[in-house]
C-alpha cells in the first residue's frame, strides 16, 4: 500500500525573471550575498520565475510524496533584520544554529546536517542546543505547547501542519522548503500560518 502525502502552498507573489547560477532562490530574491559563495565560470544558468509554482515528487520508504510550492516574490522574502547571517550566527543558541543551516539541502526524510527535510532541520537545530524533540512535524507540534506570543527559537506551523520552521524574530523564519530551494530565511507570512509552538 502506498502512502500519498500532498501539500501545496499559496504565497503572495509577483512574476519576475532572474538568471540563477548555482545558488538558491532565497539568495537571489533577497538580494543578499552569502559569505564564501562563488560562482564558477562554467556554472550553468537557468531562468527562475519568482512567483511561479514548481512541483516535485519523490519516492520514499513511506511511498510517494508530491508537493507544489509557489516561490515567494521578493517583497515576501526576508531581507533580514539588518543583521548579517554571520552576526546572527554569532548570537548562538537556537537562532544562531538556525542561521547556520541556511543553504542546506532539502532531502525528504533527511536528518543529516544540511541534508534534511523541514522537521529534520528543526530537530537538528534543537539537538545542537541539547534539546531532544520528536522527528516529524506532527509529533513536534504535539510535544510542544501552542503559543500566541512566539519568541525567537519557537516553531512555526504552516501549510496545514505539514511544514515547520524556526521563528527568528521580526516576522522572519528559517525552514527547509523543498528540493529546489533548500533551507532559507523567509517571511513567516510567505505561507499560511497555522500556529506557533514553543518548548520553553
Amino acid at each position: 500500500m502506498s502512502f500519498m502525502k500532498q501539500s501545496s502552498a499559496r504565497h503572495r507573489a509577483e512574476t519576475q525573471s532572474h538568471v540563477v547560477r548555482n545558488t538558491t532562490v532565497a539568495t537571489i530574491a533577497a538580494g543578499a550575498a552569502v559569505a564564501g559563495m562563488t560562482m564558477p565560470a562554467q556554472a550553468s544558468s537557468d531562468i527562475v520565475e519568482l512567483g511561479s509554482t514548481s512541483s516535485y515528487s519523490a519516492d520514499t520508504s513511506l511511498g510517494a510524496y508530491n508537493a507544489s510550492y509557489t516561490t515567494p516574490a521578493p517583497d515576501a522574502m526576508a531581507s533580514g533584520s539588518g543583521m548579517s547571517t554571520q552576526s546572527n550566527h554569532a548570537a548562538g543558541g537556537l537562532v544562531g544554529d538556525a542561521y547556520a543551516g541556511i543553504g542546506g539541502a532539502y532531502v525528504w526524510g533527511g536528518t543529516g546536517y544540511k541534508a534534511w527535510d523541514c522537521s529534520g532541520f528543526v530537530q537538528s537545530v534543537y539537538a545542537q542546543n541539547g534539546i531532544s524533540i520528536p522527528r516529524t512535524t506532527w509529533a513536534q507540534f504535539e510535544a510542544a505547547t501552542p503559543t500566541s506570543t512566539p519568541q525567537p527559537g519557537d516553531l512555526v506551523s504552516q501549510n496545514g501542519g505539514s511544514h515547520v520552521g524556526i521563528y527568528v524574530g521580526n516576522g522572519q523564519m528559517i525552514s527547509a522548503l523543498n528540493e529546489s530551494q533548500g533551507t532559507q530565511l523567509h517571511a513567516v507570512n510567505a505561507m499560511q500560518v497555522d500556529g506557533f509552538y514553543t518548548f520553553r
